[in-house]
């Protein structure tokens, strides 16, 4: 990988001025986030880190692959991926990655990544160990309905989520990607049912963001999203 800078960096420290976390966010553009930050992240990621956000740009396979294998990253508690590209690629390095620090994870933002159903298998084996998972985004991806059943029989060990968001099935939305809300909302009770078969949700979002009806958006104050 060539050197570069990213369009916007921000290392976050502890109060003993400990490296903690790393945030790298970029314009989709020509060159992959790990590529923009080279340089930060080949400093930063050599020392444990509790806070890793890679954010608005895409991440090649490779790259994947050198995150799931850098020891500092093993104790990670905060993981944001939002909107970073990700149906171009191969999962399983993030599979490998949800499973190495499963013990420790309690955030997990994986919003617009434009996940395919295709490929969602590959980390719902980790994500199904991540115990202290409190907040899982995952909103804003491809999923059909059989998809996110799967997904959610996934989260059952998961007792600590708090709150969780999921987008609309395939099967609820038009040519325009817009949903057809007399569809969406049997399906989403549909979705429900099969949740609380497995556990109670506490606060879960499920559908767009905002929500077209109501423009409510997922929050901590948020119980449940029942527009129709």
């Amino acid at each position: 990988m060539k050197r570069g800078k990213a369009h916007q960096t921000c290392a976050f420290h502890n109060r003993t001025s400990v490296l903690t976390g790393l945030v790298i966010t970029n314009d989709p553009v020509s060159d992959s986030l790990f590529v923009k930050g080279f340089e930060l992240q080949e400093r930063c990621l050599q020392n444990p880190l509790e806070n890793l956000e890679l954010t608005y740009g895409y991440l090649l396979e490779e790259d994947m692959k050198c995150l799931s294998q850098y020891a500092s990253l093993g104790y990670l508690k905060h993981l944001n991926l939002s909107y970073v590209l990700l149906f171009r690629i191969s999962l399983e390095p993030l599979g490998a990655l949800l499973e190495k620090i499963a013990a420790s994870l309690e955030t997990l933002i994986l919003e617009g990544c434009q996940i395919h159903y295709s490929q969602l298998s590959a980390i719902l084996p980790g994500l199904s160990r991540c115990s202290q998972l409190t907040t899982f985004y995952f909103g804003r991806n491809c999923m059909s309905m059989g998809a996110l059943k799967d997904l959610l029989r996934h989260t059952s060990g998961l007792s600590k989520l708090s709150l969780e968001t999921y987008p609309a099935p395939e099967e609820s939305l038009n040519s325009l990607v817009c949903v057809i809300w007399e569809i969406f909302t049997p399906l989403r009770a549909e979705l429900m049912c099969t949740l609380r078969e497995v556990r109670q949700p506490k606060r879960i979002f499920i559908g767009p963001t905002p929500c077209p009806s109501c423009g409510s958006s997922p929050s901590e104050e948020l119980e449940l999203h029942l527009c129709c």
